[in-house]
C-alpha cells in the first residue's frame, strides 16, 4: 500500500499494485498514451474523451487494465467519462476505485453514466439517479428528408446560397497554413462566443476547452465563407470512432444565421459516408428528470426540476433542449452514480465543479435583464414529451479495440501516438473479437 504526502493532499492511502497521479503532468508517457487509446477506444458517451483535459487527477486500476480521470472538490471525486477500461476490467476498475474512496474517506461522484455502465454501478452498489440525457443521430438511418427536416433543410439551403463551405482541418497537413492563417481565426471565433456568454470563459468540468495546440485524436471542422472562418465545429471520438461527438461550436459574431446548423449537418453527411454509426449531440442536463422513480434521489431529483423550470437565467437547459431537438434524435438516459451514498455534500460538489456560480454579477444583471425581455419569444420554445419518441438504451459498435500490449501497452511507439489527431474510424490497431464485447440496440 502506498502512501502519499503534501503533494497528494490528503490522498495518503493507494490500494496495493494501483496508481493514483495528482495531476496529468505527474504521469508518464506511456500512461498518457494508454489513456488516450482508453478513452477513444472504451469510451461509451459524448464525454469519454474529456477525461483526457490536462485539470485532472488520475487513478489506474493493477497493470493499468482502466482508468478514470476526476476532479476534486473537497472530499468528493467528480469523475466524468465513465469507467475507461475495457468491459471485462470495468467491475475490477470500480472495485478498486471504491477500495481508494474508502482508504482516504471520499465520495465518488460519477456523472453523464450511460446505462450500459449504470449496470455495473449497480452491482457494486452507488447509488443511481437520473440526471439528464443524451442525444444522439443514427446516422446509417437518417436521409434529412422529411417534414420533420423541413428546417434543417432550410439552414442547409441558406448556407448554400450564401456560399458556405465546412473543411475538415487536418493540422499535420500543412502546419504552416494551420498555425498562421486558422488557428488566429479560430482563437477570435472562440473569443467572440466566450465575450457574449454569461460567465465569460468556458465551464471547463462538464464541456472540453477548445486548445487548438493539442487537438490528439479529436476533430476539427471549419465553415468558410470566402476566405474567413465564420465557424468551427470538434467532435470528440468514443467507441473506437463508431460514434463521434459534437461538443463544440462556435461561431463568429456577424457569421451567417445559421451557421451552426448547417456546419452540423454537413459533418454528419461526411460521417455518414465513412460509415460512422452514431453522432452524440451531447446532453441536455436535467430533461425528463421528474418525477421521481425508485431509488432515485429526492434532494437531488427535486434540484433538477428547480433548474429546468426556475433557472434556464443561469443556465439555458431548455434553449439547449430546443435547438438540439430540431435534429430530430434518438435519447438515452444517462445518470449519476455515487458511492458510498448520496448527501447534500456529494450534491454540494456537483454544484462546485460545474462553476455556474463564478460570474460576474454586473454581467449577471445584464443577462437576467436579457433572459426577461426574451420572455416572450421563449414561450415558443420546443417541449419535451413525457417520454421520447426514439429511444436508444445500449449502442452497437462494429469497430472493435484489442488489448495487445505492443499496440496500447506501455510500449506503444510515439509515432503512433503522434498520429492520433487525425484517426478517423479506424486507428492503426488490430481488431477485437466480438464476444469481448457485445452491445444490442434498442
Amino acid at each position: 500500500m502506498k502512501t502519499f504526502g503534501l503533494r497528494g493532499w490528503c490522498i495518503k492511502h493507494v490500494p496495493a499494485h494501483c496508481e493514483y497521479f495528482a495531476a496529468q503532468g505527474d504521469m508518464p508517457a506511456a500512461a498518457l498514451q494508454l489513456m488516450d487509446q482508453y478513452a477513444y477506444d472504451h469510451g461509451e458517451s459524448y464525454d469519454s474523451y474529456l477525461a483526457t483535459e490536462d485539470d485532472r487527477a488520475y487513478f489506474w486500476s493493477p497493470q493499468r487494465r482502466g482508468v478514470v480521470g476526476f476532479v476534486r472538490r473537497g472530499r468528493t471525486l467528480n469523475i466524468l467519462g465513465g469507467l475507461l477500461a475495457p468491459p471485462q476490467h470495468q467491475g475490477e476498475l470500480l472495485a478498486v476505485l471504491m477500495q481508494f474512496a474508502e482508504l482516504n474517506r471520499l465520495t465518488i461522484n460519477f456523472l453523464m453514466v450511460p446505462p450500459p455502465q449504470a449496470k455495473v454501478f449497480r452491482r457494486h452498489g452507488f447509488h443511481i439517479s437520473k440526471c439528464g440525457e443524451e442525444l444522439f443521430v443514427r446516422l446509417q438511418r437518417e436521409t434529412w428528408q422529411g417534414k420533420h427536416y423541413q428546417w434543417l433543410r432550410r439552414q442547409e439551403n441558406a448556407g448554400v446560397r450564401k456560399e458556405l463551405r465546412v473543411e475538415e482541418i487536418d493540422p499535420a497537413a500543412d502546419p504552416h497554413r494551420y498555425q498562421r492563417e486558422i488557428v488566429p481565426q479560430l482563437n477570435e471565433i472562440n473569443e467572440q462566443h466566450l465575450a457574449g456568454t454569461l460567465h465569460g470563459r468556458e465551464l471547463v468540468f462538464y464541456e472540453g476547452r477548445f486548445t487548438p495546440q493539442e487537438l490528439r485524436r479529436r476533430r476539427l471542422f471549419v465553415t468558410w465563407q470566402g476566405d474567413q472562418a465564420v465557424a468551427f465545429v470538434v467532435c470528440n471520438p468514443a467507441m473506437s470512432g463508431d460514434m463521434w461527438a459534437i461538443e463544440i461550436y462556435r461561431r463568429r459574431a456577424d457569421a451567417p444565421q445559421g451557421v451552426i446548423p448547417f456546419s452540423m449537418l454537413q459533418i454528419m453527411r461526411q460521417m455518414k459516408d465513412e460509415g460512422v454509426l452514431y453522432a452524440s449531440l451531447s446532453s441536455v442536463p436535467f430533461l425528463r428528470c421528474g418525477p421521481p422513480v425508485k431509488n432515485d434521489d429526492l434532494r437531488f431529483q427535486g434540484g433538477c426540476q428547480i433548474f429546468w423550470h426556475g433557472m434556464n437565467w443561469l443556465f439555458d437547459v431548455r434553449g439547449i433542449y430546443h435547438f438540439k431537438s430540431r435534429f430530430r434524435p434518438a435519447y438515452r438516459e444517462m445518470s449519476v452514480a455515487t458511492y458510498p451514498r448520496s448527501s447534500f455534500r456529494s450534491l454540494f460538489a456537483m454544484v462546485l465543479v460545474w462553476e455556474l456560480h463564478r460570474v460576474s454579477p454586473l454581467r449577471l444583471a445584464r443577462h437576467v435583464a436579457q433572459y426577461w425581455r426574451a420572455r416572450h419569444s421563449r414561450a415558443q420554445l420546443a417541449q419535451p414529451e413525457p417520454r421520447p419518441e426514439r429511444k436508444v438504451r445500449e449502442l452497437k459498435r462494429v469497430t472493435f479495440p484489442t488489448d495487445s500490449p505492443a499496440v496500447i501497452g506501455p510500449t506503444m511507439p510515439n509515432e503512433q501516438v503522434a498520429a492520433a489527431p487525425m484517426s478517423r474510424r479506424h486507428p492503426p490497431i488490430a481488431p477485437m473479437t466480438a464476444d469481448a464485447y457485445e452491445m444490442s440496440e434498442a
